[in-house]
């Protein structure tokens, strides 16, 4: 799920899809939130609409990772509950 997200947030913060991307232009998931999306410090001359951007955009993949992850341990329970020693 998170190369699918970071992905799209790339798309959304270059203007164009992952396909339409050259291969050296192309970044990971760990790279688009550390380098590209993640507000800790605001560079200079970045603007503030600019910034709440990116953030927006850093907190959603890690939301929806969350999400997931939560998913999944929810039916791993279900299983656990009905069976223990079924194979997950």
């Amino acid at each position: 799920m998170q190369t699918g997200l970071s992905r799209t947030a790339a798309g959304a913060l270059k203007g164009r899809s992952w396909l339409d991307t050259p291969g050296e232009e192309r970044v990971d998931h760990d790279d688009l939130l550390c380098d590209h999306l993640d507000m800790t410090v605001t560079p200079a001359g970045t603007a503030a609409k600019d910034a709440v951007y990116r953030q927006a955009l850093a907190a959603l993949p890690v939301a929806l990772d969350a999400v997931d992850r939560a998913t999944l341990t929810a039916w791993l329970a279900d299983v656990n509950a009905q069976d223990p020693n079924r194979p997950a």
